[in-house]
């Protein structure tokens, strides 16, 4: 890794620890720098600006996206390995990001910037699950009398409200076998038996 690599990602661990506690809102620029242990000059150098922070960050944040991750599954794969893979990578990723996502969701409606970054996310990631689903649908092996999009929203309803849980309502212990990979198994185990065929049942 090469020092500016390095620093650069010293200020988006910082943004991330900042946005999660404090929003995007009420988060300046040279609090993350501080954070980071960089001089502000070094973060405009770098970002251009806060909102430059902030698209790096969902640069980041779409990488563990289901919907990006759902096109490049290996045909080797089953439907419900990939799936199931995917909603690990989607709570684990959320969880590692101390709830930056969730955070970020609250702010959409009242920072134009966040707004439009998820704006530009959230339908991506939502349809390009929604295609996996649907080509999956057309071989039989999901269940075609629902609409593809209706099962992607499921399916982020699962891993979405698994997050919020814990991070937002302050139950992160509760109940303490979900926190295991068996109970994430066993949620997604509920997605599947209304999202599989009968025959992939």
């Amino acid at each position: 890794m090469s020092a500016a690599h390095g620093t650069e990602e010293r200020i988006l661990d910082a943004a991330t620890e900042l946005f999660s506690e404090r929003g995007y809102a009420a988060t300046t620029t040279r609090a993350i720098a501080d954070a980071a242990g960089v001089n502000e000059v070094t973060l405009f150098r770098r970002f251009e600006s806060k909102a430059g922070v902030l698209r790096a960050l969902g640069a980041r944040l779409a990488e563990r996206q289901a919907g990006r991750a759902a096109q490049a599954a290996p045909d080797s794969e089953s439907v419900r390995e990939t799936l199931l893979r995917l909603a690990r990578m989607e709570i684990e990723g959320a969880i590692e990001g101390g709830g930056l996502a969730i955070r970020l969701a609250f702010e959409a409606r009242s920072v134009p910037e966040v707004g439009e970054l998820l704006g530009e996310g959230i339908p991506s990631n939502l349809e390009g699950l929604a295609e996996y689903l649907a080509e999956h649908q057309r071989t039989g092996e999901l269940r075609a009398d629902v609409d593809p999009r209706v099962m992607a929203e499921a399916f982020f309803g699962l891993t979405s409200s698994y997050v919020m849980y814990r991070m937002v309502m302050g139950a992160a212990d509760v109940p303490a076998d979900i926190d295991s990979d068996e109970g994430i198994e066993q949620l997604f185990d509920l997605f599947w038996s209304g999202a599989a065929s009968r025959e992939e049942r």
